[in-house]
């Protein structure tokens, strides 16, 4: 019981934190481009920026993994834990798609953070063959990470995670389980834009997405707090 409330504060703690760290990470990446979404979100035009951005860059990815992906691992232990004597398969197979959404997610963050200051500098200081290959690696790998890793695979974890942990809380806390399904919902969109090419549906779901999900995590990180008891919720 000592080993479980230690876990439920630790997890409680660090999932208040994340919310902030979150949200400037989002502050620190679009900054770099003095809020010129089109040319954050065109790698194309994001490689050639000025001033550059790539500082800021680093750090907001730093943040992303701090922030969105790793303080979400021991929620998604916490709710397995507590929710599994309910449906035993399911919670697992909950908390496995979690917890893979949170290593896919901080990998492909990782990717960003180590390969954007080498990559403007190369630019910037290359000649014209070299400012080519250069811009060509960064528009690939961030249409990898964006567009593959993270936009359809990560966010299809994401999605079954959270439509999942609803569904095992629809008769706990009925405000977290219409939460978490709202977000697994926008995660799916999100999926399902990106798979079938409409960038309205893919934007509707990863804007929901980007702004709930940290205050979807400070409000678990509160509830946890709350809730430091046994197995199930009371």
């Amino acid at each position: 019981m000592k080993n479980e409330t230690s876990f439920s504060k630790l997890t409680g703690a660090l999932a208040l934190l994340s919310c902030p760290v979150a949200l400037t990470s989002i502050v620190l990446i679009f900054s770099a481009f003095n809020w010129d979404f089109e040319t954050a979100f065109t790698p194309s035009k994001a490689i050639a920026f000025q001033p550059d951005p790539s500082a800021l860059l680093r750090w907001g990815w730093i943040l992303d993994i701090l922030g969105y992906y790793l303080p979400l691992a021991p929620i998604a232990i916490w709710l397995h834990h507590r929710l599994s004597a309910e449906a035993p398969l399911h919670s697992r197979l909950f908390a496995f798609c979690g917890l893979s959404f949170v290593s896919t997610g901080a990998l492909g963050a990782a990717m960003l953070a180590g390969a954007t200051v080498p990559l403007y500098e190369a630019f910037q200081s290359g000649d014209a063959a070299q400012k080519a290959a250069s811009a060509q690696v960064f528009i690939n790998l961030n249409n990898e990470v964006l567009n593959g890793v993270w936009n359809i695979f990560a966010m299809l974890l994401a999605a079954v995670w959270w439509l999942g942990a609803g569904w095992l809380l629809r008769t706990q806390r009925r405000w977290l389980a219409v939460f978490s399904t709202a977000l697994g919902a926008a995660c799916l969109l999100d999926v399902l834009g990106y798979v079938f090419g409409v960038e309205a549906l893919a934007s509707l779901g990863l804007n929901f997405y980007l702004l709930a999900a940290p205050v979807w995590a400070a409000c678990m990180g509160w509830f946890i707090l709350k809730n430091q008891g046994g197995p199930g919720i009371g």
